[in-house]
């Protein structure tokens, strides 16, 4: 029997694994969550810059940076985090989607392309994901989930801005050709929204 154990393979010899009386397998971290798979070099985030105001409705132009995995390129996006926050409040009380468009044999989503970086600080791998601003989807897109949702209060007497969505990990996949974007129920106030992105990419 082989046994691989942080990326190493043990064969043969005896492996003994703490039990609990019914038989269960104790397990326990040696270091935090998602340490092995960044030292491997193939996680990667990308953020917006400056804030965009995005469209109302399922669009297929959205502005904030969105995730595209492009026709063809043998790997899976494994999203761990997508957020949005925004420092300016629309006009109307608006839901925020996760939106996905999954029609492989569309055209590719297009835009502006954001350079992602590596979440391994200075390795210099940048991956075959690509992020865009301003992106022209193929079609509008589909929810996928509800992230969170703006109202229409001040942001500027608010002690914190709220950010909506979070930590996926990983139960959003990208697959070759799939784009992954925020939507927006209601049009976002001038310039307010920033989008921020972590994901992972593995063999398809």
């Amino acid at each position: 029997m082989a046994l691989e154990v942080a990326g190493k393979t043990l064969a043969g010899g005896s492996i003994s694994f703490p039990q609990a009386v019914d038989g269960t397998l104790f397990t326990q971290d040696r270091h935090s969550k998602f340490q092995q798979a960044v030292l491997a070099g193939n996680v990667y985030c990308v953020g917006d810059g400056t804030g965009g105001q995005n469209p109302s409705g399922l669009s297929a132009s959205p502005i904030s940076v969105c995730l595209f995995n492009p026709r063809g390129s043998g790997t899976n996006a494994v999203i761990w985090y997508a957020s949005v926050s925004s420092i300016v409040a629309p006009a109307a009380a608006q839901v925020v989607w996760l939106a996905i468009n999954n029609n492989i044999a569309a055209a590719a989503t297009t835009g502006t392309a954001l350079a992602p970086k590596n979440c391994l600080v200075g390795n210099p791998k940048t991956g075959v994901v690509t992020p865009l601003t301003t992106a022209t989807l193929p079609a509008a897109p589909v929810v996928a989930l509800v992230a969170g949702a703006f109202s229409t209060g001040a942001v500027t007497v608010q002690m914190m801005v709220p950010v909506v969505g979070g930590w996926l990990d990983g139960s959003l996949v990208l697959a070759p050709g799939g784009s992954v974007s925020f939507q927006f129920s209601s049009i976002s106030g001038v310039a307010g929204n920033m989008a921020s992105w972590i994901w992972e990419e593995v063999a398809a």
